[in-house]
């Protein structure tokens, strides 16, 4: 069936807490001085005692600017690999299936559970006079299966309200149960499948 897919897709964002410690890290040693690295014991020593020499005194603080320069680059690397890891579970939960077509296979082999499928295929029968969009489309049938509903919608005038119609399908009490709804349409007819499993939960099970 040709025509334009509308489908709903979430995303769960996780934040990287390191990263916000790291720039943390780099603002407090950015902050520190050569001078401002001595130690007011260093200081006062230092004006008692002139066993240090300043050449002795400056390499030291050579050796741990280098050490800090040292630990930054590392923690740096640390971060990008965490956040080149985060990206590509990103762009893996990204689905890249068809998801209508995905869900018709799935309609068309599961078993039917006639408790649960009789009831949604009563709620569906009643939805258009709810919606009152029963004097333009008509619902040609209503049939569920195990976890998936398979609805067809037809608009004998041809002045379809489709995105009407699925505004109102989605905010339905018993659609709540539903985690994924797709559908196909063209002027004359739309078919919109409804699953109780989410697209990863889908992905998995064909």
């Amino acid at each position: 069936m040709a025509g334009g897919l509308l489908t709903s897709v979430y995303y769960e964002l996780y934040g990287l807490k390191q990263s916000e410690s790291f720039h943390g890290n780099v603002a407090s040693i950015g902050g520190v001085t050569i001078n401002e690295a001595q130690s007011p014991e260093f200081s006062r020593d230092n004006e008692k005692s002139n066993e240090t020499s300043p050449v002795s005194t400056e390499l030291a603080e050579a050796d741990d600017l280098r050490l800090i320069n040292q630990q930054l680059q590392q923690e740096n690397k640390r971060i990008k690999a965490q956040l080149s890891t985060l990206t590509a579970k990103s762009m893996a939960n990204k689905p890249s299936h068809n998801v209508p077509k995905q869900l018709q296979s799935i309609f068309e082999h599961q078993r039917r559970d006639d408790n649960w499928a009789s009831e949604v295929e009563l709620f569906a029968e009643d939805f258009l006079y709810e919606a009152q969009l029963h004097d333009t489309i008509n619902l040609l049938s209503a049939e569920c299966k195990l976890h998936v509903c398979q609805l067809n919608f037809v608009a004998p005038q041809g002045e379809p309200k489709w995105q009407q119609l699925h505004t109102a399908l989605l905010r339905m009490p018993w659609m709540k149960q539903f985690k994924t709804v797709a559908a196909v349409q063209n002027t004359q007819a739309m078919q919109i499948h409804l699953s109780l499993k989410s697209s990863d939960e889908l992905s998995r099970e064909y």
